[in-house]
């Protein structure tokens, strides 16, 4: 799977509490070791443990690329999506669970759905068959296994929502734009229907009856309260998330002319360097900390292109000799870019 290090200057995101709650499981799957798999990602195990933070879609990639890479499935984001449970979605989980119904629940997660990243777009069309659809913004190899876990992922809580130990729901098909992966029985196996590959949409179409089906966890207080809670931290996300994207956008933008500094930067964003400081702190981040996890994840990208001289690198990296990078990623990494490299 490559990885266009152009998605590092882009805003998709995904949840920690998501990556944290799926991440275990999969590697019991796999028979992976979590602290191998993070280390060889450059993921610190403490980004996993802040439920309430979103990480760049970057750093997600890289970290099931190297899963990918020692497990070769290409269903990897199918399996991801199995696991997906209430508490993997957080707040958003949990206002789900406590609908009325099946279709007050999708109706949460239309509007709530960015609270669990800011990945990608759902659309609910009405009809017969109803259609649940999702527009990916990733393109390339990625945007299969990010489709996948996403689709996938839907199918699973919403047996969660309204199944029982007698009854599996089921949609009436499941749809992929991408091409069918060599094990495609295991897909019909498990979401109970027919799945088409190389679709014109990505989703599933969903019998109307389905969207009146009770929810067993139901609670109008609760729902209320999950709301109100999803409500507050959306605005929170569109006040300050954003503007962690838009920083991060602008650094990438810069990078191949040298450093930024944060008066170059806040100065594109219209914004006083005092002003961007005090929102950065209120959202539990800084701009240097930005800037240095920016750098590693391209370096991490840019040392799987064998195209690419160390010295490209740091000119890319903005850095204005070689030895500045070196000893930056020795920092970052504990081992010099050349030894990295060889590793991959």
């Amino acid at each position: 799977m490559l990885i266009d290090p152009g998605i590092a200057g882009e805003p998709q995101s995904v949840s920690a509490a998501y990556i944290g709650s799926v991440l275990p499981p999969l590697l019991a799957h796999y028979r992976l070791d979590q602290a191998d798999v993070l280390a060889r990602a450059g993921i610190d195990a403490a980004q996993l443990a802040r439920a309430d933070a979103l990480l760049p879609l970057v750093d997600v990639l890289r970290l099931f690329l190297v899963i990918l890479e020692q497990t070769g499935d290409d269903g990897l984001g199918f399996e991801t999506g199995r696991l997906v449970q209430a508490r993997s979605y957080q707040v958003l989980g949990y206002a789900l669970l406590a609908s009325a119904d099946l279709g007050q629940a999708i109706q949460r997660l239309l509007r709530f759905e960015k609270l669990a990243g800011n990945l990608g777009t759902a659309k609910l069309t009405p009809g017969d068959p109803v259609r649940l659809s999702w527009q990916c913004p990733v393109t390339g190899t990625p945007a299969r296994f990010v489709t996948e876990a996403a689709i996938t992922g839907w199918v699973s809580f919403a047996r969660q929502l309204v199944g029982d130990a007698t009854t599996e729901i089921a949609p009436l098909a499941a749809f992929f734009r991408h091409a069918a992966p060599a094990d495609r029985q295991r897909y019909e196996r498990w979401f109970g229907c027919p799945v088409h590959f190389q679709a014109a949409f990505d989703g599933v179409e969903l019998a109307p009856a389905m969207l009146s089906l009770p929810l067993r966890g139901a609670d109008p207080g609760l729902a209320q309260l999950m709301e109100r809670e999803a409500a507050a931290l959306l605005a929170d996300y569109d006040a300050g998330t954003n503007l962690v994207n838009a920083v991060r956008s602008q650094l990438y933008q810069m990078l191949s002319d040298g450093e930024p500094g944060i008066e170059a930067v806040a100065a594109r964003m219209g914004l006083a360097v005092r002003t961007l400081q005090s929102r950065l702190q209120r959202h539990g981040v800084s701009f240097q900390a930005l800037l240095d996890g920016l750098r590693r994840s391209l370096a991490e990208l840019y040392l799987r292109d064998p195209a690419l001289s160390l010295s490209d690198i740091a000119l890319l990296l903005g850095f204005a000799e070689q030895s500045s990078f070196n000893r930056a990623f020795r920092r970052w990494r504990g081992q010099s870019p050349t030894a990295f490299r060889r590793q991959q």
